[in-house]
């Protein structure tokens, strides 16, 4: 399994897609633009359920990138016009 770090914008949405489970997860990265999910997310510093439905930026390092979705194990999430701290 090999990583890379990755930073993407988009919608943090819970979701009942059959492959999540095999990821650990039910959150995933919605980008409004490409209108797709971009990164099933996980995480074991923050807690989407507080960021469902707010456009963010996430950076982390990106795995499984050959499976139906990349995972990324977020590591920060920036909230849009706040500066990082």
């Amino acid at each position: 399994m090999t990583e890379q770090e990755a930073t993407a914008r988009g919608v943090i949405r819970r979701e009942e897609v059959p492959f999540l489970p095999q990821y650990g997860t039910a959150y995933v990265l919605y980008d409004k633009q490409d209108a797709d999910y971009a990164y099933a997310l996980k995480s074991h510093r923050y807690r989407f359920s507080e960021y469902v439905g707010t456009h963010v930026e996430v950076s982390g390092p990106v795995t499984d990138m050959g499976r139906e979705l990349p995972v990324m194990n977020v590591t920060h999430i920036r909230l849009p016009g706040r500066r990082r701290g």
